[in-house]
């Protein structure tokens, strides 16, 4: 008679988005070949004949009880697996033959498995390595599946972790927004069941995350009505999580926090500056009195806030809006050494807040900040790095501004090389810099030079942005105003193709008038 047995604890983390996994044994004497199995598929087990006995453990392996020799060795495991994956190459790894020639099975229960998930997104994270974290939560997402089953608060709380990793890491606000919609579907058809007043906190705030997450996304997404209407959820969970006891004053705040700088972002894409200024100002004494006045925390919201200034158009403030990019230059040097490459955003920052407002007074410490920022990065970074030229770009700029075009033009051919080598001959970057240097020399009055850059730049855009790219056809007219000039036609030869442009449209229908037997007809 045929018996057929479960097995939950051997689990392929491979296949980890089927819930169960069986094994097929026709024979106790049988070799155990991976050709044979059809992954993905449900396996079956049929033992004919008399019961198996279970295979003896060697001393070696039940040595190996301790969790943190077994984590190690499930590490190398996924370490392997992880090269693997990102040299391309589709062949399974082959894992050791155990006794007997038998190969061995991961017997890790999924409950471990994610435990050792949770621990490696948080190392992922501190390293800054993205892609690896989200993957991470993506199995989370299946494990949990697994070991709670799929009408279970935790399998909502992993989405939404998972919405906010997507948006807060990669800033992917279209996965963030179905994430958090399947977390929110999930609670909505769970009753969620807890037994002390803390699990009762846990739930309320994976809620929080979710419609806190939900209403970032859809405001990145521009759907501010129904941004709107997830914050409020989350406003509403905010002052539910406040009423418990069991929850710390840090822990409100921080959800405040959270919630304030959301709804500052919302009032800023919808233009409402007064009222995002007023939530700005209210996230700042919030964040002051929870991190310290010079907190790193601090300075992403001084330049947005100084960001909501400068957007404002003829009513923006630029003494408030310095004076912010300001306040977290200083933070970032109160807590980096003078040198340091990390004050290099909030410097270059800084600069251009002084560059908007247009004062001359203002546009000489701009340049002071940008050759500060441009000695950092060429001593940090090297003169080959993408700030280093971000940041004499904005320094060729500025001195074309301030009727230094020589000097700024010294800088940009410089700089062209290097583009060259790190963007490549046929980018964007060289193709604005072709641009701009095209432009200096038309206010210059050097038209043969100017039309030259032109058309180095035309030739780069069609390629990258293609034909019917807004700046692709406003370089193409500017070439066309100078060719258009006497002295310039008679010494450019047009290209065939810009022979044919030139040619007037053919017609099919041409009219004329003739004269037969008195009549007047058309003839075509």
């Amino acid at each position: 008679m045929a018996t057929v047995r479960q097995i939950n604890k051997p689990i392929d983390i491979n296949l980890f988005f089927c819930p169960t996994h069986y094994i097929k044994v026709n024979n106790m004497h049988e070799e155990d070949s991976d050709d044979d199995m059809n992954v993905g598929a449900p396996m079956m087990v049929e033992v004919k004949g008399h019961n198996r006995t279970p295979r003896q453990h060697s001393q070696r392996s039940l040595n190996r009880d301790s969790e943190e020799d077994e984590e190690d060795r499930y590490e190398d495991d996924y370490e392997d697996d992880m090269t693997t994956a990102r040299s391309g190459r589709t062949t399974s790894r082959k894992k050791k033959p155990g006794k007997n020639g038998r190969h061995g099975i991961d017997m890790t229960p999924p409950e471990k498995l994610l435990k050792m998930a949770v621990k490696r997104i948080g190392k992922f994270r501190e390293k800054e390595k993205h892609d690896e974290a989200i993957r991470e939560l993506v199995r989370c997402i299946a494990l949990t599946r697994i070991v709670h089953g799929a009408n279970h608060w935790k399998l909502a709380e992993s989405h939404a972790d998972l919405a906010e990793a997507y948006l807060d890491l990669k800033g992917l606000a279209p996965q963030a927004d179905y994430h958090a919609e399947s977390a929110k579907t999930i609670m909505l058809n769970t009753v969620a069941t807890y037994t002390t007043e803390q699990e009762k906190a846990d739930v309320i705030f994976i809620l929080f995350k979710i419609h806190h997450t939900q209403g970032r996304a859809l405001t990145e997404m521009k759907q501010y009505t129904d941004a709107e209407k997830a914050l409020s959820k989350a406003d509403r969970t905010c002052h539910d999580f406040s009423r418990l006891t069991c929850v710390s004053d840090d822990e409100c705040e921080e959800m405040e926090i959270k919630y304030c700088h959301a709804t500052a972002r919302l009032y800023w894409k919808q233009k409402k500056h007064a009222r995002s200024a007023a939530q700005y100002d209210k996230l700042l004494d919030l964040m002051k009195r929870q991190y310290g006045p010079d907190s790193m925390d601090l300075v992403p919201i001084y330049q947005e806030y100084g960001k909501v200034e400068l957007s404002k158009g003829k009513y923006a403030n630029y003494d408030k809006a310095t004076d912010l990019y300001l306040q977290s230059h200083t933070i970032a040097g109160a807590n980096y050494r003078e040198g340091s490459t990390k004050m290099v955003d909030t410097g270059l920052a800084l600069a251009q807040a002084y560059i908007s407002t247009g004062k001359e007074e203002a546009e000489d410490l701009a340049e002071k900040y940008l050759n500060e920022c441009l000695v950092t990065c060429q001593t940090g970074y090297g003169p080959q790095h993408k700030k280093t030229i971000a940041i004499q770009d904005e320094l060729a700029r500025l001195l074309i501004r301030t009727d230094r075009q020589e000097d700024g033009l010294d800088i940009l051919k410089s700089t062209l090389p290097d583009k060259c080598e790190i963007y490549g001959d046929y980018s964007e970057q060289v193709s604005d810099t072709h641009k701009l240097t095209a432009s200096v020399h038309l206010s210059q009055g050097n038209l043969e030079k100017s039309l030259r850059g032109y058309k180095k730049c035309l030739n780069i855009e069609q390629i990258v942005l293609g034909k019917n790219h807004r700046k692709t056809k406003d370089t193409e007219r500017t070439i066309d105003i100078l060719m258009a000039s006497p002295g310039l036609s008679n010494k450019f030869v047009l290209s065939k193709e810009d022979e044919l442009k030139k040619r007037p449209k053919f017609n099919t229908m041409v009219t004329t008038k003739q004269t037969l037997g008195g009549f007047k007809s058309s003839a075509f």
